[in-house]
């Protein structure tokens, strides 16, 4: 869990170092910048997977030589297959690598998101109070194609702007945001808005959300509110698009591996239908930055899945020749 606290941080800043320096603060294009890095990366995972896939490709001859020969004695057949994949250095399962990276990566961008939302409105507030006009200006920003505010879900059903009662109940994660360490200003601003208090150890923590805080957190919000009053902030369009791209990435993923142990064929069904259910559902309730990160992200796997099956094709092709 550790581990995962400062991953979601080093991704969290990274992102933000791109949007302040690098995109001119460009919400959209921080986010196919950062997918193409992550997937820079994660590329030696699936190039080692397609090299597992082929490994086990050139020893399923074998495999099914001793599946006949010990169709009676499981026990033993267990072992012969065993001693052929270790002789071999085959894993079953290393065809799985990809989805197992995948799924500990979507946790933590979906934290990296939700952190990097709660600062950017932050930022909102902050500036609506030094400006209103300014402040105006950096929401009218936050729209991204149909969605009216990307750090809300892409969703019929969510307001565009978040509650009071959504927003400041995020006791373990506003007061720790690292942009309140950086601008002890801010600190003070939300001390007097009320929406702030001293714990008493030096630090702060967030109000008790009475009344009066939300009708204060309403009025702060007022402008923003004002623009898209009546509306919702998108149609379901994202979680839809991430649900199905996932299903997309995953099935071109596994039509070119060989399915030749029932656990491992098995264990890659579940996640095939899994992802795509996990993605729709967080989606519904995550920020439409993370979701479209996400669905950038399962274009470019496809793509570099398709040149990487494409790449192996003629060594899969060789090792069926050599196998006949």
């Amino acid at each position: 869990m550790q581990g995962d606290f400062f991953l979601t941080q080093w991704v969290f800043l990274g992102m933000r170092w791109l949007f302040e320096n690098v995109t001119g603060e460009s919400i959209a294009l921080t986010v196919v910048i950062s997918t193409l890095i992550i997937r820079a990366i994660t590329i030696f995972g699936d190039i080692k997977s397609r090299k597992s896939s082929l490994k086990m490709q050139a020893v399923q001859p074998q495999l099914d030589r001793i599946q006949k020969k010990y169709e009676r004695d499981p026990e033993k057949l267990n072992r012969e297959r065993q001693k052929i994949m270790r002789e071999n250095n085959v894993s079953m399962f290393g065809g799985c690598l990809p989805m197992l990276i995948t799924m500990p990566l979507f946790f933590v961008f979906i934290a990296a998101f939700r952190q990097w939302g709660n600062e950017m409105m932050v930022r909102l507030i902050v500036a609506l109070q030094e400006n209103e006009e300014a402040g105006l200006k950096m929401f009218e920003n936050f729209r991204f194609l149909w969605v009216n505010n990307i750090w809300m879900a892409d969703s019929g059903l969510q307001p565009v702007i978040s509650t009071a009662q959504n927003f400041l109940a995020k006791a373990n994660e506003l007061p720790r945001l690292l942009y309140f360490r950086d601008n002890p200003a801010a600190v003070e601003l939300f001390e007097r808005l009320g929406f702030f208090v001293q714990d008493g150890n030096g630090g702060y923590a967030l109000a008790t959300l009475t009344e009066e805080v939300v009708a204060k957190y309403n009025e702060v919000m007022a402008p923003c509110v004002n623009l898209y009053a009546g509306y919702n902030n998108g149609w379901f369009i994202f979680p839809l698009l991430c649900g199905g791209t996932t299903f997309l990435s995953t099935w071109i993923m596994q039509r070119n591996q060989p399915q030749n142990n029932s656990a491992a064929a098995g264990s890659n069904k579940m996640m095939q239908w899994l992802m795509p259910a996990m993605t729709f559902v967080f989606c519904l309730t995550s920020n439409a930055a993370f979701a479209l990160y996400w669905t950038v992200s399962n274009l470019v796997s496809m793509v570099t899945t398709f040149f990487i099956n494409r790449s192996f094709a003629k060594k899969s092709e060789l090792l069926e020749g050599q196998a006949k």
